[in-house]
């Protein structure tokens, strides 16, 4: 198993509409490659971390280096691991709290993202995902 995160910054603000067309993409890609994960989404930047077989993980994180919806696109975790923690889904998305972004009209935002987070989630995972809640105060 193997497991990468990265954060990037999205070239406008999304729409609901553009919001539910990358998580249906993204859930029918990584269905396909047996790729699961979560994306968060703070009205200016995303924060997706992907895992499954480390070929499959890095042909979906290639092609979406290429998605020209984004920019910035910054890797902050590499890892390898004896078992998945995203195992519900696909792909999950949340949008989270944020002073430098807007979220588009539609989207609920998740103001406490522990709850969405598996339990088993390693500490360090956990404060990454918590830490892009770019609240102030």
């Amino acid at each position: 198993m193997y497991r990468l995160a990265y954060v990037s910054t999205a070239h406008k603000q999304v729409s609901s509409s553009e919001l539910q067309y990358i998580l249906e993409a993204a859930i029918r890609n990584n269905t396909a490659a047996n790729v699961t994960g979560i994306l968060l989404y703070n009205g200016a930047s995303f924060l997706q971390v992907l895992e499954g077989p480390e070929k499959s993980v890095s042909e979906i994180y290639a092609r979406i280096c290429a998605d020209e919806r984004h920019s910035h696109i910054v890797t902050i975790l590499k890892e390898s691991s004896s078992r998945r923690l995203f195992e519900d889904a696909p792909m999950s998305l949340q949008a989270v709290p944020s002073d430098v972004g807007k979220l588009p009209k539609g989207v609920t935002r998740a103001d406490n993202i522990d709850l969405y987070l598996p339990s088993a989630l390693p500490g360090y995972l956990r404060q990454i995902l918590k830490s892009f809640n770019t609240c102030k105060g």
